[in-house]
């Protein structure tokens, strides 16, 4: 009797914590430019996806906004760990309910405003409930530029021959 009652009290406490509640589980996204500055609003922001890996379901997505960061603390001073290089730059902010901790999949592209030069890029990482991703969050690199071709303000014939200036903006993403 002592041994059942013992066997119930303890399947009864491993029951209870296998039951578990849904934790809002704050997760904060950047993405850097390669060798340059975070994708902002100017740029249209990044399209952030956040999917469960296992099964493929969107758990939330939205795009990066904000400015580029401060350009000493990305480009110029050495990075340290535990050191914020974002300090309030371009990110997607979400929070995610989770009983149990999820593997997750992070894409990316940018910029989102000029789709003919969009780079797409991803993480995975595991997702624990009530472990906050903040701060500078997950950041991830996408390289590449941003190349927009302008249109020749004139074009010149000379000798049968045809001059035309070529101009484009070219930004790191």
């Amino acid at each position: 009797m002592r041994k059942a009652l013992l066997f119930g009290m303890l399947l009864a406490g491993v029951l209870s914590f296998s039951i578990s509640e849904a934790v809002q589980t704050k997760l904060v996204v950047r993405v850097l430019s390669k060798d340059a500055k975070f994708v902002g609003s100017k740029m249209g922001g990044a399209h952030v996806v956040v999917k469960d890996s296992e099964t493929g379901k969107v758990l939330a997505e939205g795009l990066t906004a904000g400015d580029t960061g401060s350009t000493v603390k990305i480009m110029s001073e050495p990075k340290t760990r535990f050191v914020s290089i974002a300090d309030g730059a371009a990110m997607f902010e979400t929070s995610i309910d989770i009983a149990e901790p999820m593997l997750i999949t992070i894409n990316v592209e940018a910029p989102y405003i000029d789709k003919t030069n969009m780079i797409k890029s991803s993480t995975q990482m595991w997702l624990i409930p009530g472990k906050d991703i903040a701060g500078d969050g997950v950041i991830i690199e996408v390289p590449g530029f941003s190349v927009m071709a302008k249109s020749p303000d004139e074009v010149k014939l000379t000798d049968n021959k045809a001059a035309i200036p070529i101009n484009a903006q070219i930004v790191m993403i």
